[in-house]
């Protein structure tokens, strides 16, 4: 087999996107980094050049895809054009329409991924509070709201909505939409 020598950064992303295609299809404990190097047709020690381990791996496989599925949302977010509730509008219409699309849906929805998929969610929260608050704050500057604690309600709002995002027993509309209320009410001005 000729070698072909690629640019780091390609290489890089070459594995992360082989593992997270293997952990949908075997499960990330039943995914060797063995089978990762397998599937792409080169050397298992050419993994471990970049990566320590599979639990290295997939941690920066997730921070990637944070930032991924975070993306469309920072615009609407920091949309100052816009008030606070028509963002949160804004921000569950593209819930619904992500939903299906999301790229690594497949492992994050695959069963036995639960404890991945609470891990994701937990990390999407952490990287969206600081801009959330922002927001918030901002609103509280322009008189638009008051809170007591924008940052303290931004992390509220956010991971307030992990529990009822992640029930598979009710449609996901109906959940959308039960989230929008309890928004409502929280951001709701004290009389």
């Amino acid at each position: 087999m000729a070698r072909i020598s690629k640019p780091p950064e390609v290489r890089r992303q070459e594995i992360l996107d082989t593992a997270m295609e293997l952990f949908a299809e075997k499960g990330y404990e039943d995914t060797s980094m063995a089978d990762i190097a397998r599937r792409m047709g080169v050397v298992q020690g050419l993994c471990y050049r970049y990566f320590d381990s599979k639990r290295v791996l997939f941690q920066e496989a997730m921070e990637q895809y944070v930032k991924e599925c975070c993306a469309a949302g920072l615009p609407i977010i920091h949309d100052r054009s816009r008030t606070i509730r028509q963002r949160l509008d804004d921000m569950a219409e593209l819930v619904l329409r992500m939903e299906d699309t999301a790229r690594h849906r497949a492992f994050y929805h695959r069963p036995g991924s639960q404890s991945f998929h609470t891990e994701l969610n937990l990390r999407i929260c952490e990287y969206l509070v600081p801009h959330v608050a922002e927001e918030l704050s901002d609103a509280c500057a322009r008189g638009e709201l008051r809170l007591e604690h924008p940052e303290l309600t931004a992390s509220y709002l956010l991971h307030g909505q992990i529990g009822l995002l992640g029930e598979s027993g009710t449609p996901l509309e109906t959940r959308v939409a039960l989230l929008r209320r309890c928004a409502d009410r929280i951001l709701e001005p004290e009389n």
